[in-house]
């Protein structure tokens, strides 16, 4: 069965900022560009059979940088799309610090429900579908499948097939335009890699 890569978009000012983007279409900075590029050359001339991207603005950006270097079309689906943060969208994270629903958005996966939005649950059972649609339609030896999509549903994708509890899925980094994958072989699925490549300024800060 094909080996899934997950990738999370690059980096945009909002990121940096602390801001919930949603869905709204909110471009690459600079340094996410840089950073799309750089998984780009680290995947270049490998043999990835599909590239699937939620259509948010931020993953399909960093997935056509990502198709330009591996000849291979962008295929979108909407299972893969950002967790419906419905009226937080816009607003700083900041400000939700004593917001009880944002408290239990990790405790209580299935029920926290941001106001117009979903719960963690229900992303799960959406981007789960997405992967299953795309590893059905491909052949047991096809390449790689990519999947371009945001933190909360990557981690939400690894707890499905690690069968980690969505209540401590929060403890997953996922960084910009970094690679977790997962290798699916006769009815058992391994954790290739999380969060790779490493950042290693997170162990040996620059001073």
């Amino acid at each position: 069965m094909p080996t899934i890569l997950l990738v999370r978009h690059g980096e945009t000012d909002w990121n940096r900022s602390g801001q919930i983007m949603g869905e709204r279409p909110v471009p690459l900075n600079q340094a996410g560009e840089i950073q799309a590029k750089q998984l780009a050359a680290l995947l270049k001339n490998r043999p990835v059979h599909a590239l699937y991207s939620s259509p948010v603005a931020r993953t399909r950006q960093t997935a056509d940088i990502l198709a330009a270097t591996l000849n291979v079309a962008v295929q979108t689906d909407r299972g893969l799309t950002e967790i419906g943060v419905g009226q937080w969208e816009g607003r700083f994270w900041k400000d939700l610090t004593d917001d009880i629903i944002r408290l239990n958005f990790y405790d209580n996966p299935s029920d926290a429900r941001p106001p117009g939005g979903e719960t963690l649950r229900e992303v799960q059972a959406r981007a789960v579908a997405a992967v299953e649609r795309a590893r059905a339609d491909a052949a047991l030896d096809a390449g790689p499948l990519v999947f371009v999509s945001h933190a909360d549903v990557v981690r939400a994708i690894l707890a499905h097939y690690l069968r980690f509890d969505l209540q401590r899925v929060r403890q997953l980094r996922i960084d910009h335009a970094s690679l977790p994958a997962l290798r699916f072989e006769e009815g058992t699925v391994d954790l290739l890699y999380l969060n790779y490549p490493p950042n290693l300024n997170l162990l040996w800060p620059v001073t």
